[in-house]
C-alpha cells in the first residue's frame, strides 16, 4: 500500500530567510606607514609588492630588512611608544625605477602614436613609454614614461619591444623615484595607511609630500623630522616657515637632531610621533587625546635655547624638550596651519564614520524612501557617528556659539556636543526630487578640546 502524501509546509507557511550582508569595515586612522629605500620589499614583482603589513620588527628581520636598515630602526622607535600601535606599513623607495627618458639614436620605423613600448635592459623589468610623437614612415619623436619599472640604470640606446614597428631605442637619462612618488605609489596599493614618513626625504621632499597630502585621496597625514639649522634662526624659506604659510594642516613636522652623534636615532623622531599618534587611537571610550605632554620612546630632549624653542613654535615647529629636569614630553602637538593634530585626526574619524554609516545604510536597504521617515533614517546614521566621536571624548557638551543652524540658534545649550538636523521634504525642490536627491543634513558639533595650560592666581593674607 503506498504511503499518504505529505505536502511542504510552505504551500501554507512560506519563510524566507535573507541574511544581510556584511558591512566593509571602517577605516581605523591607527595604522602608519614607513617609506624608504632599502631594496628588500620589491616595488614590480614578487609577493606583496610596494608596500607591506608588520606587526613586529621581529617579522621585517624575517623579510630581509637588517637591523641597520633605517626602517626597521624608524619601526623600532614607531613600536616602542606607550600604548604601542598594533600595525605598522612599510613601503619601498625604488632608486633603480626609470625616472625620464628620450627617444634614443634610432626611432625605429612602423610606430604609431599611443604605441606602448617595454623598455630592455638586462636584470631590469616592468619600464613602459608611450610614443607620444611619430615622423615619416612612424619613426618615433617623442615618448612619454608610463610605468617606471624597477633594475634600470642611466643608459642609452636601450632596445624595446612592443607597438607596431620596430628599432625604437630609447635613452634612460634618468633614475629613482623621490619620497613623494614612492608615497603615491604606496597610497596606490594600499588605503588602509592614514599617517606616512620618509626616512630618506630631505626638505624640498618634505615640502612636496605635504602639498600632495593636503589634498590626497583618501585622506593621509604625513610626519617628518627636520635638523635644519635654518629652522633655529628662523631663517626665510626654512621647512617651519615654509609650511606655515602655506597653512597645511596634514603634516606635522619635529625638529630633532643626532646631537653631535651622540643620539643617531633621534633622525628618527617622527616615527616616534607617529606611533604615539597611532597607538593612542584605540577608539575606546574617552581615548581621545593631545600630542602634547606625550612622551616619545627611543628619542632625547634636544638642547635648545628658549630663543630657539620660540622661533621653532612661533613657525609651528613641534619638539620635544625638557621641563624643570623631571618632565621630558613633545609640545605642542601642532600643524603648520596652527590647528592641532588630534582636531585633524577626529574630524577625518568623524567623516570617515558618517560617510561609511550613510553607505552602510543606503547599500543594506531595498531603498530609503524619499521622504521625512527616510530622512530619518539618514539623519540617525550620522547621530550614531556623532555619538563615536562623543564617547571617545572628541565631543562634548556646551553652549553653541556659532551661526543659526535651522532650528539651532547661538545660545542654546548641546548636551551631547552635537545636534542633526534636516529641513522637511516639503521644502524640495522639484529638480532635486526628481534627481533622487535627499534633503540636506546638518551636523553642529561642539569639540571637547585639550588642557594645554593653565592658569593659577595664589592670594595671599598675612
Amino acid at each position: 500500500m503506498s504511503s499518504p502524501a505529505t505536502l511542504p509546509l510552505s504551500n501554507i507557511v512560506d519563510v524566507i530567510v535573507e541574511v544581510s550582508p556584511i558591512a566593509p569595515p571602517v577605516p581605523t586612522f591607527n595604522q602608519g606607514l614607513i617609506v624608504g629605500s632599502s631594496p628588500v620589499i620589491p616595488s614590480f614583482g614578487g609577493v606583496n609588492n610596494r608596500i607591506r603589513q608588520y606587526q613586529s620588527t621581529a617579522a621585517m628581520l624575517s623579510d630581509g630588512f637588517s637591523t641597520n636598515s633605517p626602517e626597521y630602526i624608524a619601526a623600532q622607535i614607531y613600536f616602542s611608544q606607550s600604548p604601542a600601535p598594533q600595525f605598522l606599513w612599510v613601503g619601498r623607495q625604488d632608486l633603480t625605477s626609470i625616472a625620464a627618458v628620450a627617444v634614443g639614436a634610432s626611432g625605429g620605423t612602423g610606430y604609431t602614436v599611443g604605441d606602448i613600448l617595454n623598455v630592455v635592459e638586462g636584470g631590469a623589468s616592468a619600464g613602459q613609454v608611450k610614443v607620444a610623437t611619430v615622423g615619416g614612415g612612424g619613426v618615433v619623436t617623442g615618448v612619454t614614461l608610463l610605468q617606471d619599472g624597477t633594475g634600470y640604470t642611466v643608459s642609452n640606446n636601450n632596445a624595446t619591444t612592443g607597438g607596431t614597428g620596430t628599432g625604437c631605442q630609447i635613452n634612460i637619462t634618468s633614475i629613482g623615484e623621490t619620497p613623494l612618488v614612492a608615497i603615491q605609489a604606496c597610497r596606490a596599493a594600499n588605503f588602509q595607511w592614514w599617517g606616512c614618513m620618509s626616512v630618506t626625504a630631505v626638505t624640498a621632499d618634505h615640502v612636496a609630500i605635504a602639498a600632495w597630502i593636503q589634498t590626497a585621496t583618501p585622506v593621509g597625514f604625513y610626519f617628518y623630522s627636520t635638523s635644519d639649522n635654518s629652522a633655529l634662526a628662523g631663517t626665510a624659506g626654512n621647512v617651519f616657515s615654509v609650511m606655515k604659510a602655506a597653512s597645511y594642516n596634514r603634516v606635522l613636522g619635529i625638529y630633532s637632531t643626532t646631537q653631535g652623534g651622540a643620539f643617531p636615532n633621534n633622525t628618527y623622531a617622527a616615527a616616534a610621533v607617529m606611533g604615539a599618534a597611532m597607538g593612542l587611537n584605540t577608539g575606546l571610550a574617552n581615548s581621545a587625546y593631545t600630542l602634547k605632554f606625550k612622551q616619545l620612546v627611543g628619542v632625547t630632549v634636544e638642547p635648545l635655547t628658549l630663543t630657539s624653542i620660540g622661533v621653532i613654535e612661533g613657525n609651528n615647529g613641534n619638539i620635544y624638550l625638557s621641563y624643570a629636569n623631571v618632565y621630558t614630553f613633545m609640545e605642542q602637538g601642532v600643524t603648520p596651519s596652527g590647528q592641532f593634530f588630534d582636531e585633524i585626526i577626529n574630524l577625518d574619524m568623524l567623516s570617515s564614520n558618517i560617510q561609511f554609516n550613510i553607505m552602510n545604510l543606503l547599500t543594506e536597504n531595498p531603498k530609503i524612501p524619499q521622504n521625512n521617515a527616510g530622512q530619518t533614517q539618514l539623519i540617525h546614521a550620522v547621530n550614531q557617528a556623532c555619538e563615536a566621536a562623543r564617547v571617545i571624548g572628541f565631543l562634548g557638551p556646551g553652549v553653541w556659539t556659532g551661526v543659526t543652524i535651522l532650528n539651532l540658534s547661538e545660545g542654546e545649550n548641546l548636551p551631547n556636543g552635537y545636534i542633526v538636523q534636516s529641513p522637511p521634504y516639503s521644502q524640495q525642490s522639484t529638480s532635486d526630487r526628481q534627481a533622487r536627491k535627499s534633503m540636506p543634513i546638518y551636523a553642529a558639533i561642539l569639540e571637547a578640546g585639550a588642557v594645554h595650560s593653565v592658569l593659577i592666581g595664589v592670594f595671599v593674607q598675612r
